[in-house]
C-alpha cells in the first residue's frame, strides 16, 4: 500500500515538471507541438492503467511479480514517448502534422503491442499455476480419505496405506479414480482382500506417475 502511495506521488511530480517544460520552454505551438504533447499526456495516462492492471489486480505476490514485465513495457514506453514528444516540440516548426502522427501511431502500435503479449503470458502462467492446484486437489482429496480411514480404524495395514498415499505425486493418473472407489469400499468393509487391492493399485500408481500416464 506505501509503496503504491510513493509510486502515484512520483507519477505526478512527473507528470507536473514534464507539463511545465512544456508550457514554460517557447516552443513554437504547431500542430507538431501539440501532437507531441497529447501523446506524452495519453502516454502517462496508459501507464497509470497499466500500473493498476498489472499490481492491484490480485495482491498475491505472485500476480505482482508477474506484473512486473508488464509494468516495465509501459514504463520504457512513457520514456520513449516524453523523449519523442520533446524532439516533436523543439522541431515543431520543422516537423509536418503528418510526420509527427506518424511518430506517434508507430510509438502507441509499439507499446501497446508489447503490452498484449506480456499480458497474454501473465494469463498462461496464471492458468497454467491454476490448474495444476486444481489437478493436484482430487488426489489431495484421496489423501485425506486415507488418512481418515486410518485413523478410524487404527489398522497397521491401512496406516502404511495412507503413509504411502500420502507421499505419493500429487499429479493425476488414470488410476485415480478406482484408487478412490477402492477406499469407498474400504470404508464399508476394510478387509485383508480389500486392503491388498487399494495397495496393489497404490504400487501401480507409482510406475503410472513416473511414465506420465
Amino acid at each position: 500500500m506505501k509503496l503504491t502511495k510513493h509510486v502515484w506521488i512520483l507519477w505526478g511530480i512527473s507528470l507536473g515538471v514534464v507539463l511545465a517544460l512544456a508550457f514554460l520552454i517557447p516552443f513554437l505551438h504547431t500542430p507538431a507541438y501539440w501532437v507531441g504533447l497529447a501523446g506524452i499526456v495519453v502516454m502517462f495516462a496508459l501507464s497509470a492503467g497499466v500500473f493498476y492492471r498489472a499490481f492491484r489486480q490480485d495482491e498475491k505476490l505472485e500476480s505482482k511479480l508477474l506484473g512486473w514485465p508488464i509494468f516495465r513495457v509501459a514504463l520504457v514506453g512513457l520514456l520513449v514517448q516524453v523523449l519523442v514528444g520533446f524532439i516533436l516540440m523543439t522541431s515543431s516548426g520543422l516537423c509536418p502534422l503528418w510526420g509527427a502522427l506518424l511518430a506517434e501511431i508507430l510509438i502507441f502500435a509499439g507499446v501497446l503491442s508489447c503490452l498484449t503479449v506480456q499480458d497474454a503470458a501473465r494469463e498462461a502462467v496464471a492458468q497454467g499455476e491454476a490448474a495444476v492446484v486444481d489437478q493436484t486437489k482430487a488426489w489431495k482429496a484421496i489423501r485425506a480419505k486415507a488418512a481418515a480411514l486410518a485413523a478410524r480404524t487404527g489398522a497397521p495395514e491401512l496406516k502404511k496405506l495412507a503413509e504411502d498415499i500420502r507421499y505419493a505425486d500429487p499429479m493425476p493418473t488414470e488410476l485415480d479414480a478406482q484408487i478412490a472407489a477402492q477406499l469407498e469400499m474400504l470404508e464399508s468393509y476394510a478387509g485383508s482382500e480389500n486392503i491388498m487391492k487399494a495397495v496393489q493399485l497404490v504400487e501401480q500408481r507409482k510406475f503410472a506417475a513416473k511414465l506420465g500416464k
